[in-house]
């Protein structure tokens, strides 16, 4: 006890003695007394904001200063390891792909550690990987199934900000544990007071707070970045995300345009759309009908209902083909958790596609449409001269790569008019040579490629995704060409249309069958020449899988 009270008195009289000599020296106390003011005030500032705004500013600071040292520490790496190379040189192709990886590592941690907006920006990052670097790409994935943490009784208090009431008193029932969940919202069960099955979306009750705040943070970063990096010009993809995001944001506009999803494939019986509950529905929260289905990629659950796949993938093609070609309005993420697939309620011996998730669409322009099905027909009577015509009006100006990109397969099969019993060297490295000849034009037209276009070749690439993991049961292009043909040609009830029509129709699918048939000789003599040992495979060769 002694020893301590005798080192409490000589702290006090070191500290006595500190500030007489601090008082000796004006220059010193005023810096002390500045020092002192301006940590009181700091510390006053947090206080506030965590009593007021539970610390959202201070948050907010600590996201802008991470985001600043990892752009910092990304630019300052691309600087430093690049430094006296030049493109071409061997050394320059070998360490870039090693900084790209580097950077995408920094961009993932920053993007998880500062939630919400950021790791919404991630995955659109992401899903540009027709230009973004592929170590950027498939790092950026990972953020796919990633989402934020709620805080403690957020859902509840969110509820009470917004309809006067909790969950509880709204619901007869509602369940605490989400059944799903993503970057900017949570999905719970519940039941309504009339018994209704629904499902409530949730979003983050801090998304709103610090959109603003973030997303200048992330613009001024990326205006940073393209300062000091002249080469950088991947600005546009944050201020096309911006426009998304915030409509995104906002679950009265995505119940909308579930409606007219709804209104739009009304027609087609084996698609449905959740109805809306708009008396339990505003921006932040969304509630629908409950659905009892399973993803549209759980092959076991399918097998299980007894549904055939190539029914699911046609009726997939044909819906989306009629929003692409038709209607205009086309779901721009159309990934496997987005598609259920169940028994038709009404009709247990049909199966329908329940189609989810409708905050980003996009409306594409009569006159793109109507070039689009001009394109697509074109394609198939082989006209080249027309296909030229509409894939200028598209503002695209290699067609015959663009043919390829929209068939995922090469247009012409060319050194296939004569079937030999073996495959040579010389022939093998032929189609290699065509197939890398074509991947490289196709990455140079997707870049030079309008947006609105690149938002359909994403669609078509995703449901591709799904029916080739379903094993390709069916022809997805013929089932697109037709939905094309469909809308070029609606029926009418004069006799001289009818006729034109038909005949118009009649020689579509000769033509359609001649095509799909060369294609099927031609994909099948390739793969018995690799089951009898005659040949490695070349199925990659035949099939142009692009990811966008």
């Amino acid at each position: 006890m002694a020893k301590r009270i005798w080192s409490a008195s000589q702290r006090f009289y070191n500290s006595s003695r500190s500030l007489k000599s601090a008082a000796s020296k004006p220059g010193r106390s005023f810096a002390r007394l500045l020092a002192f003011s301006a940590t009181g005030s700091i510390a006053g500032a947090i206080a506030y904001d965590g009593a007021v705004n539970e610390f959202e500013n201070v948050q907010g600071v600590q996201r802008f200063l991470r985001s600043f040292a990892i752009g910092l520490s990304i630019s300052v790496d691309y600087a430093w390891s690049l430094r006296g190379l030049q493109e071409g040189d061997g050394k320059y192709e070998l360490i870039l792909p090693q900084i790209h990886l580097r950077s995408a590592k920094k961009l993932l941690g920053g993007c998880l550690a500062n939630g919400g907006l950021y790791i919404k920006i991630g995955q659109g990052v992401a899903a540009v990987n027709h230009i973004i670097p592929k170590e950027y790409v498939e790092t950026l994935r990972q953020l796919e199934d990633r989402c934020l943490t709620r805080k403690p009784d957020e859902v509840r208090a969110l509820f009470i900000e917004d309809f006067g009431y909790p969950p509880e008193e709204i619901f007869a029932s509602f369940e605490y544990e989400p059944i799903a969940a993503a970057s900017l919202a949570q999905v719970f069960r519940a039941v309504t007071k009339t018994g209704e099955q629904v499902a409530v979306k949730v979003q983050y009750a801090d998304l709103r707070k610090r959109f603003d705040g973030d997303l200048r943070t992330i613009m001024f970063l990326q205006r940073l970045v393209a300062f000091i990096h002249k080469n950088y010009n991947f600005g546009w993809i944050i201020d096309d995300l911006q426009g998304t995001l915030r409509e995104e944001l906002d679950f009265i506009h995505e119940g909308k345009n579930a409606e007219r999803c709804a209104k739009d494939l009304e027609r087609f019986r084996s698609v449905y759309v959740p109805k809306v509950l708009w008396n339990l529905t505003n921006e932040r929260i969304l509630t629908t009908e409950y659905i009892d289905g399973c993803k549209v990629s759980d092959r076991e659950a399918i097998a299980a209902l007894q549904l055939d796949l190539a029914e699911i993938d046609r009726q997939l093609f044909t819906a989306f083909g009629q929003q692409i070609f038709s209607t205009g309005f086309v779901h721009a993420d159309p990934h496997p958790g987005n598609v259920f697939v169940r028994r038709d309620p009404n009709n247990a011996k049909r199966l329908q596609l329940v189609l989810l998730d409708h905050g980003l669409y996009e409306q594409l322009a009569p006159d793109v449409r109507q070039n689009l099905c001009q394109f697509w027909e074109a394609i198939v009577l082989r006209d080249y001269t027309a296909m030229e015509r509409h894939s200028k009006a598209l503002n695209v100006a290699d067609y015959r790569t663009f043919a390829e990109i929209l068939l995922q397969r090469p247009l012409e099969l060319k050194g296939t008019g004569k079937f030999s019993t073996r495959l040579t060297e010389q022939d093998l490295a032929y189609m290699a040579k065509q197939a890398k000849e074509h991947f490289d034009r196709i990455m140079a037209t997707l870049k030079s490629m309008p947006r609105n276009l690149i938002l359909v070749i994403r669609n078509l690439n995703t449901i591709r995704s799904i029916a080739r993991d379903h094993g390709d049961p069916i022809d997805r292009p013929r089932i697109m060409a037709r939905c094309a043909l469909a809308a070029l040609c609606p029926s009418r009830r004069d006799v001289r249309n009818f006729l034109w029509v038909t005949f118009r129709r009649l020689r579509f699918e000769f033509l359609l069958w001649r095509q799909s048939f060369h294609y099927w000789i031609v994909s099948n003599y390739l793969k018995l020449l690799t089951r009898v040992g005659r040949s490695p495979d070349t199925s990659h060769l035949m099939n142009m899988h692009i990811d966008v």
